[in-house]
Order: structure tokens, then sequence, then C-alpha cells
């Protein structure tokens, strides 16, 4: 019976023993378990605090750096010195005088003023050509097929004379002169199949006050031409053609400039074809007879005629 009761109590003491054990191994662990938990906080805490001070102060250095940049005048770069490359110095004693007549001359050429006035732009020489047209009655001409005279064959009706002529040009202070050589025909019809046609080639000479005026609006003239004719007369059954010997004929003219008429053009055409001036040639003339008396008479009153000139 004591040796039950002694066993019973140290069961007993043993079982308190291990709840005690066991209380505080499960507070020791509790405890354990805070402490381990406060030090990770206390370890992740600066961590991010540290991570979060660098991303702050890496963004203001970015932006301050921004700031600098924006704020920092652009500095222009200087320009490039280039030095001149120094000439080479000739001493005197090498030189040698020329005396100025020995001086090599230098041709200058300047292109001309379109716009400048004519008597300022006009060159020395010059070039005209033109057409004109001529009625002529040859009131004194018999007729070589059965000496009728003109009047009584043709009666009023003139010869249709269309002539072309080129001339060269000289230009001087006082005006112009001129040579040059023309061609022309015409031709004149009756009745009863009667015809005169003539034929006219020859030179022309003429002095053109040109230089009266800044622009020659109006320019008189006065000329002569020495020429040939053929001569060809018809009637319904029979015919006779020679040739003249030398004759001539002398005129007086003006010649009317027509570029106001188009300013614009005619400065245009000054510049693209050095077309100088475009005239209306009106004009008078008289023929003489020839040199020879056998000839048939070329007699004439004054005749009237009119064309157009060109000025090159």
């Amino acid at each position: 019976m004591k040796l039950h009761q002694s066993l019973k109590s140290k069961v007993c003491i043993l079982l308190t023993v291990f709840v005690g054990f066991t209380a505080m191994a499960q507070d020791l662990e509790e405890e354990f378990e805070a402490v381990e938990s406060q030090d990770v906080i206390v370890e992740e805490a600066p961590v991010a605090d540290d991570a979060l001070d660098f991303a702050a102060e890496e963004e203001a250095a970015v932006e301050s750096e921004e700031a600098t940049v924006e704020a920092a005048p652009i500095e222009e770069e200087a320009p490039a010195v280039v030095e001149a490359p120094q000439e080479e110095t000739i001493p005197v004693e090498n030189m040698v005088e020329v005396p100025p007549q020995d001086l090599p001359l230098v041709e200058l050429q300047i292109r001309q003023d379109n716009l400048a006035p004519y008597k300022e732009r006009r060159e020395t020489h010059g070039v005209y050509f033109g057409m004109d047209y001529e009625a002529i009655n040859f009131k004194n001409l018999i007729s070589t097929l059965d000496g009728m005279s003109y009047k009584d064959v043709f009666g009023e009706d003139t010869v249709n004379l269309v002539q072309a002529g080129i001339d060269y040009k000289f230009n001087f202070t006082l005006g112009s002169l001129s040579a040059g050589i023309f061609y022309g025909m015409g031709r004149v019809d009756a009745e009863n199949s009667r015809s005169l046609e003539i034929s006219k080639y020859g030179a022309a000479f003429r002095f053109t006050a040109d230089m009266i005026m800044n622009e020659p609006y109006v320019v008189p003239y006065v000329g002569v031409n020495v020429w040939q004719m053929g001569i060809s007369e018809k009637s319904a059954t029979d015919s006779f053609s020679a040739t003249t010997q030398l004759g001539y004929n002398y005129s007086l003219g003006l010649l009317i400039q027509l570029d106001w008429i188009d300013y614009e053009t005619a400065k245009e055409t000054t510049f693209n074809w050095g077309l100088e001036n475009t005239f209306l040639d009106v004009y008078a003339t008289q023929y003489a007879k020839t040199e020879a008396p056998d000839d048939p008479n070329t007699e004439t009153d004054f005749t009237y005629g009119a064309g157009l000139r060109f000025e090159f």
C-alpha cells in the first residue's frame, strides 16, 4: 500500500515537471519567434529607407542636371581665323620700269544696255533690212511692139513694184551712211492680153539723220539708187524683152519708229535678236532716163512708196 502511494506520488511529480517544462518551452518558443520577427522588421526597414533615399537622390540629381543643361547658355563656336597668304615681296632693285606706250592693251567688252536711249546704246556698225512697194507710171515709155505710148495702152494703171533690200550701216555723230543691194519685180496688165513686166536690181546709198533725237521717232533721209531694169512686153501676137543700161532714181523719205506700239515686245526683240528699231518707211522718188539713148524711156514724175525697214 505504501509502495503504491509512493509510486503514485512520483508519477504526479514527473507529470508536474513535464507540464512545467512544456509550458516553459512553449513560452521560450513564443519569445524566440517574437524576437526573430522584430529582427526581421528591423533589418528590412533600413533597406527600404536606403533604397527610397537612393532613388530620391538619383531623381533629384537628374532633375538638377536637366535644369543645369536648360539654364546653361549655348556657347557659339568662334569663327575660324584664316590667315591670308603672305605675298612674296619682290625687291625693288629687281623691278623694271615699263614706259606707258609699251604696256599691253586690254580689250573690255561691255554688254549693251537695251533700255538705254538709242543715241547711247547704238554701236558703230549696223544693218538695215527693208521691204517696200512702189506704184510706177512710166508716162514717157513707148512700146517697142507697136509704138503706142504707155498711157494709150495702160491708161492710169501703174506698175506695182515690190522690192526688198539689205544695207550695211555706218553710224557716226551726225547720223549714218548706208550702202546695200536690192531686187524688185512688178507688172501691169491691160486689155487685149497686153502686159508690161519689169525687174529691177542694183545698189542703194543713203544718208539717214537718226541722231536728232535720243530715240529715232521720226528720221529723215535722202538717197539714190543705181539700177538696171529688165523690161518685158507681151501682146496677143508678139513679145519683146530687153535689159537697160544703168539708170538711177533719187529719194526723199521719213522713217517713223513703230516700237512705241508694243514697247515690251520691242525691247525683248532687241535683247533676244538684236533688233534695234522697226520703222515705217514712207518716201517719194523720181526715176530718170538710162545712159543709153536706145533704151526705153524710164522717166517718171514723183512716185510714192512705202514699206517696212528693220534695223539690227
